[in-house]
């Protein structure tokens, strides 16, 4: 009778560490994912990505940190910053991550001391062009423009690849761009080309001569031009594949000279997890994380060694082809670029 109540026993010890072996197995390796429970608690993100994206970000952030909840608030960079600001000054800042589309409006925050010096792993070896080197914010996606054409009005052989090709006479009243007084990234475009001899001011000249419209938007300017009322718009890469995947008349050509936005990220001063901030901070850089995340939304990553679509360049292709742009003195003379530009397009 003991003999047989020793064997139960022991069968039952057996089970009991089979069964706790394959919880701890479900925990750390749950559906394919490699999970940590060692962090626990709520981060809070600030970002101007499209909620989209950012809820896929959140449904693969949680699936690895099981025991974490990634909580955000999704608005324009303006909001974002202006939200930020009202909680510096009244010192109960709630953001713990910080991610914009405008490079400038984290230099101004970086000027005012507001942000928390980081040297993410994963942003070591990102090309210098798109991180600040003193490790207070970094790229942490790429918006690319380019070429969005109508394949209701032109045809992809029709389309340029060149931004000079646009001048040629079958593109008059045919070119539509967002305005660069709301639009961040067509600022950027207009930096970078008024400031490479290839174009200059002339170019811009030369396009409201020919007859080249302003909308308030990206958005406006793909409805614009999926319509067929234009053939050609400066375009950014992931608005307009984003709309060609779901079936509008668009193209894409990536351009030559490539101007690269490198979306920056931070963790404010007075983050109230910053543990938590520097977690999330990096998995978005984590080339088998949150970079992987945003190509299956057409964005392009920052960093190197990610899956990529087809036709996708690397971060460091982008690097190499990216026209400069000086961030820092971008923001300086954001006000004159505007004033000289409005002087050809809004007379």
């Amino acid at each position: 009778m003991k003999r047989l109540l020793s064997v139960v026993f022991v069968s039952l010890l057996l089970c009991s560490m089979l069964f706790a072996a394959g919880s701890k197995e479900s925990t750390t390796q749950a559906q394919g994912v490699e999970q940590d429970t060692s962090y626990s608690g709520t981060v809070m993100l600030y970002s101007s990505t499209g909620e989209d994206v950012i809820l896929a970000l959140k449904g693969a952030f949680e699936a690895r940190y099981p025991n974490v909840k990634l909580d955000y608030y999704s608005a324009t960079s303006g909001k974002c910053v202006t939200k930020l600001s009202t909680e510096f000054q009244t010192n109960s800042v709630t953001c713990d991550v910080a991610w914009l589309a405008d490079p400038s409006a984290m230099i101004k925050l970086k000027a005012d001391n507001h942000l928390v010096q980081y040297f993410s792993p994963y942003a070591e070896k990102m090309d210098a062009k798109f991180k600040d080197a003193d490790g207070y914010y970094t790229g942490a996606r790429l918006l690319i423009m380019g070429i969005t054409y109508s394949t209701i009005a032109c045809s992809d052989a029709e389309a340029p690849y060149d931004y000079l090709d646009l001048l040629k006479d079958n593109f008059k009243g045919q070119i539509v761009m967002s305005d660069p007084t709301g639009s961040g990234s067509t600022k950027a475009l207009v930096y970078a080309l008024s400031n490479n001899p290839k174009y200059g001011w002339s170019y811009f000249e030369k396009l409201a001569a020919m007859g080249t419209e302003l909308q308030s938007s990206s958005g406006a300017v793909n409805n614009a031009v999926a319509a067929g009322s234009y053939k050609i718009a400066f375009g950014v890469d992931y608005n307009t594949k984003n709309l060609m995947d779901q079936g509008s008349p668009l193209g894409w050509h990536d351009t030559t000279d490539i101007v690269a936005v490198p979306c920056p990220i931070g963790i404010p001063t007075g983050a109230p997890h910053e543990e938590l901030a520097k977690l999330l901070y990096d998995f978005i850089l984590d080339p088998n994380g949150g970079q992987q995340i945003l190509t299956q939304k057409n964005i392009a990553p920052v960093v190197d060694g990610v899956k990529l679509p087809e036709e996708m360049l690397t971060a460091s292709e982008i690097a190499e082809k990216a026209l400069p742009i000086d961030w820092k003195d971008l923001a300086v003379v954001s006000n004159n670029l505007l004033d000289k530009f409005n002087s050809y397009f809004k007379k």
